[in-house]
């Protein structure tokens, strides 16, 4: 089996779980064809990573050329910048993984992509918790707006018997 071959899935599971990409291509930022440069993305970076990992290059050497890369791709492609350090951790992992099928165990890799699949994909997390924020925080601000109608009511209530009681206070002194 080629190492591109071996790369595909992997190359898929990982960007499956990669929030910034997913929520490019869930937003179609590429274009009306964004899911189709998604599926030709997976293929050009199996053919980059299998063309370009030699062990004659050193990590940080090989790790900043991934990064470019993926950065590359998202910026001309998806029309996406990214500032939160992803493309990195994500040159870091391909690398790992690339050399842990280079020594012969694919099976690790395997087991660990397996154990990720197995929790909710993140862009699906992303996305319900912005939406459980969205309607907590709109039912916290309508409970909020409650409170401080609750709050003015009450304080007006007070002001005016405060008022009245005060009132009452200097009629009484005065008939006394």
């Amino acid at each position: 089996m080629s190492l591109f071959s071996t790369l595909l899935p992997i190359i898929r599971s990982v960007f499956s779980r990669w929030t910034a990409l997913q929520i490019s291509v869930s937003h179609s930022m590429g274009g009306p064809e964004s899911q189709v440069k998604y599926e030709a993305f997976i293929e050009a970076f199996g053919q980059y990573l299998a063309r370009n990992v030699r062990p004659s290059i050193t990590i940080s050497a090989l790790e900043q050329d991934i990064q470019e890369y993926l950065d590359e791709i998202l910026d001309e492609e998806f029309n996406t910048v990214l500032e939160d350090g992803s493309s990195n951790e994500l040159a870091k992992l391909f690398i790992r993984y690339i050399q842990l099928i280079q020594e012969g165990k694919l099976v690790d890799v395997q087991e660990e992509l397996q154990l990720q699949q197995s929790t909710t994909p993140a862009i699906q997390m992303s996305v319900r918790n912005e939406n459980e924020n969205d309607s907590s925080s709109s039912s916290e601000d309508d409970d909020d707006n409650e409170r401080n109608n609750e709050i003015r009511e009450e304080e007006e209530e007070e002001s005016t018997n405060g008022t009245k009681s005060q009132a009452m206070d200097v009629d009484e002194e005065d008939i006394l």
